[in-house]
């Protein structure tokens, strides 16, 4: 029984450099697995710097483009602003070339006159016509 004692001690002895043999193969694999360098952590490392570089660069067009919206906006409210001016301006014009126009249909002297001073493009025929209505 003694024999047998010494080869389960063997066999344990034996299963135990194997073991340790094997969490030695592992412990290299790992670091080379972790290697900043050249491993996966090189890999993951590389990664989440480009992803922290793009997240800024969004942010930073985020940003650009709430700006240019602002802008925008702004440019939009001035053009709405000043086409009621624009339209205020064109009625105002037409009430004087109504009035340019009677005025020169009185005056005999002025019926020669072809064109007349308007912001419209000139017809004489027209202006009479109007000044009959």
């Amino acid at each position: 029984m003694q024999i047998l004692g010494l080869i389960s001690d063997l066999l344990l002895l034996a299963g135990t450099g194997a073991m340790a043999l094997w969490c030695r193969v592992l412990t290299k694999r790992l670091r080379a697995f972790n290697d900043v360098d050249s491993g996966l952590g090189g890999t993951i490392a590389t990664l989440t710097k480009q992803v922290d570089d793009l997240k800024a660069s969004i942010d930073t067009a985020t940003e650009c483009a709430r700006d240019r919206a602002d802008l925008l906006e702004q440019g939009n409210a001035r053009a709405d602003d000043r086409i009621g001016r624009m339209e205020m301006l064109l009625v105002s014009l037409e009430d004087l070339e109504g009035d340019v126009a009677e005025h020169l249909l009185q005056d005999e002297a002025s019926a020669q006159v072809d064109m007349l001073p308007s912001f419209r493009a000139s017809r004489p025929d027209a202006v009479a016509s109007e000044g009959h209505r």
